[in-house]
């Protein structure tokens, strides 16, 4: 994965459009494929916590939710570093860690990666590998297929932790209660 390239990958949830943390370029082309609005942030996915200490401040409360949740459908909104903060003039940032083998692999390999759901702004998630070819495929460097794991066509719960205490933006596969 070069820069500027972008890829397609499997998680627990939805197919994510993914490119390397700090690359502006491929950034750019997923607000462009896309036609999302420029002041919405594109979240980033991990493959372990310690990825996190140089990007976001982890509270105790933070903590506590990754732990339980995490790998799995629990995207968290966290306020970044000072050093992460100079790099991409970002006060915050989305975070979560997938639970598919081969999301946690692609990270591993390429490092953290910005990924969001595949679709056009405003439309929902596309799940199947053939309409993604179709209406993508010109637009990336790889796509990877899902395999024999299953997943969910719901994307993932959304909680804002930036006032230290739990806000849920977006109800997904966990459940608010929980």
């Amino acid at each position: 994965m070069s820069d500027g390239d972008l890829i397609i990958i499997p998680t627990d949830t939805v197919y994510g459009l993914a490119a390397k943390l700090y690359d502006d370029k491929a950034l750019e082309k997923i607000y462009e494929i896309k036609d999302r609005d420029q002041s919405k942030k594109i979240p980033i996915l991990i493959s372990n916590i310690n990825q996190l200490k140089e990007i976001c401040i982890i509270s105790d409360l933070s903590l506590k939710l990754m732990k339980k949740y995490w790998p799995g459908a629990l995207t968290i909104i966290l306020r970044t570093t000072k050093t992460f903060k100079e790099k991409t003039n970002e006060d915050t940032i989305a975070v979560r860690m997938p639970n598919h083998p081969i999301a946690l692999k692609l990270i591993d390999t390429y490092g953290i990666l910005r990924v969001t759901s595949l679709n056009k702004s405003g439309e929902q998630p596309l799940t199947n590998i053939e309409e993604i070819k179709k209406i993508f495929g010109l637009f990336i460097k790889e796509i990877y297929p899902q395999g024999d794991i299953s997943k969910s066509d719901i994307s993932s719960t959304i909680v804002d932790l930036t006032n230290d205490h739990i806000n849920v933006l977006r109800q997904g596969n966990i459940n608010i209660s929980d």
